[in-house]
């Protein structure tokens, strides 16, 4: 049986949806009690009952994102790390596989090959980091993954919205994206959780971009003048220890998978469902 954790979540209710398709005995957690899913809370680790019968398990359960972790960081570290490093370990003492999902900002700066040496560049990417030390590529999988394309476009809509409205919007010059879709990032998951191996496994577009350079496209498909996009060389800055050097990461990919993203070009897609 495969256990999705975190699956009330974007990639994790996708990835329960995709095996639950293919026939797959799986069952899928959330941390409040919801209609068919399995109530598990980081917060409480050591009182939320696992499924029986665990073949592999894919962590994605993760309280708050890059803001909520410089916020708040004792009380997300104690989810985030304790939370899942005790689920870790109940998970080995059940003699399960173990995929962990990780960031491409536990890079700060190049080379980011997966075995390359991490360099966290906040404090989500330091949490995420102390989580991946505690695994053993030899025996676990770590995914690392870019920005997942579908969580930028709410963003992307809001400037489409001013850009037609002749309103400038500001956008960073100095943060980097490489995003990877969501149906390609699930689809490479859901063949690691039904194909186990160990490694250290990332997922991104092949190159990257600036925010700014996105919003300048999307000023030229809208064809609105060039000025209302305005360099933001601030954005970020409160938040990032150093500013990631790239958004991208070198693709790893499994052994013989036929799924994993092959880095293809997200941004052009995301732009014209943004306008659209």
């Amino acid at each position: 049986m495969i256990f999705v954790v975190g699956a009330a979540g974007l990639l994790g209710g996708s990835l329960l949806h995709r095996l639950e398709r293919r026939g797959v005995v799986c069952a899928g957690s959330c941390r409040n009690a919801r209609l068919g899913l399995v109530e598990f809370d980081l917060a409480t680790p050591e009182k939320s009952p696992l499924p029986t019968g665990i073949r592999t398990a894919i962590l994605c359960a993760w309280h708050g994102g890059v803001v909520e972790a410089a916020e708040k960081p004792d009380q997300t570290h104690t989810a985030n790390v304790h939370g899942n490093l005790a689920l870790i370990d109940r998970l080995r003492q059940t003699g399960s596989n173990i995929v962990f999902l990780s960031t491409s900002l536990v890079f700060s700066q190049a080379p980011t090959e997966a075995y390359a040496p991490i360099s966290p560049c906040c404090e989500y990417a330091r949490q995420k980091a102390e989580v991946e030390q505690s695994l053993d590529p030899a025996v676990d999988a770590i995914v690392r993954l870019t920005k997942v394309g579908e969580t930028v476009l709410p963003r992307l809509h809001q400037w489409a919205d001013s850009l037609r409205a002749g309103q400038p919007v500001r956008a960073s010059t100095r943060l980097r994206l490489a995003p990877v879709r969501q149906e390609p990032a699930v689809a490479g998951l859901g063949w690691l959780a039904e194909n186990f191996q160990p490694g250290v496994f990332q997922m991104s577009a092949r190159r990257d971009a600036s925010y700014f350079d996105v919003a300048r496209l999307m000023a030229e498909r809208l064809q609105v003048a060039p000025r209302l996009v305005e360099a933001d060389q601030e954005a970020g800055s409160k938040l990032f220890h150093p500013t990631p050097a790239s958004g991208a990461l070198d693709i790893a990919a499994p052994s013989g998978c036929p799924d994993w993203p092959e880095g293809d070009d997200a941004l052009q897609f995301l732009v014209e469902s943004a306008i659209s």
